[in-house]
């Protein structure tokens, strides 16, 4: 009788100790996915804030050329000198834009975009040379050869501009996703905790009940 209940006794011991160890693995488990799908999202969101920072540069870049634009053809028209350092200046803030929207951005066409908008800024820097010089005719010229690259350096901002708004509501789904395995993966661990922590006070309290009722009786 005494081997079996010495029997039991172990089977119940090992059975306690394997159960606080799952729990203890389900814990460390849950907590590492929550962490893992924490950085995952974070990851995630910096890549949005990425994409839409390019969007709002390449805004600018429009914006700056646009401007740019509209002084080189008066210039041409009028001859006004005061019109050049406007014109460089409008120019060169979007170049810079568009060569930092460039490095912050790994859309397809970037580069070609930005290698496209520098060869505009110097044609237009060619068509202050020829207007400056008095070949007003050839000024015109060029600079009415120069408006289908112009148009088609705008369409290259759209298209990357819609590429990286696509990118964002992508990466918005994935960093949503993240959020709610997150989220579950933080529960379960919780859940867990409490669950090792009741069973351990279970354990401590059945412990003592046992010794209580294995004490002799006080004689009366």
């Amino acid at each position: 009788m005494d081997n079996v209940e010495r029997t039991g006794g172990k089977q119940r011991r090992w059975l306690i100790i394997g159960g606080f160890a799952l729990l203890g693995v389900i814990v460390m488990a849950a907590a590492a996915v929550s962490a893992w799908q924490a950085s995952v999202q974070s990851s995630h969101k910096a890549d949005m804030e990425s994409s839409t920072t390019t969007v709002l540069l390449l805004q600018d870049v429009g914006e700056e050329s646009a401007i740019a634009a509209t002084l080189l053809q008066q210039y041409v028209a009028e001859g006004d000198d005061a019109l050049i350092p406007e014109i460089q200046s409008h120019s060169s803030a979007a170049i810079g834009t568009l060569t930092e929207a460039a490095a912050q951005s790994d859309a397809a066409g970037i580069d070609e975009i930005a290698a496209d908008g520098a060869a505009l800024a110097e044609g237009a820097a060619q068509i202050i040379a020829l207007r400056l010089s008095g070949d007003v005719q050839g000024a015109a010229v060029a600079l009415e050869e120069a408006a289908p690259a112009f148009e088609q350096l705008n369409l290259g901002f759209a298209v990357i501009s819609e590429q990286e708004l696509l990118e964002v509501d992508a990466l918005q789904g994935k960093a949503d996703r993240a959020s709610d395995l997150a989220g579950w993966s933080f529960i379960v661990a919780v859940a867990a905790v409490a669950t090792l922590a009741f069973a351990t006070l279970a354990l401590i309290a059945g412990s003592l009940i046992r010794r209580r009722a294995s004490r002799p009786a006080m004689p009366v």
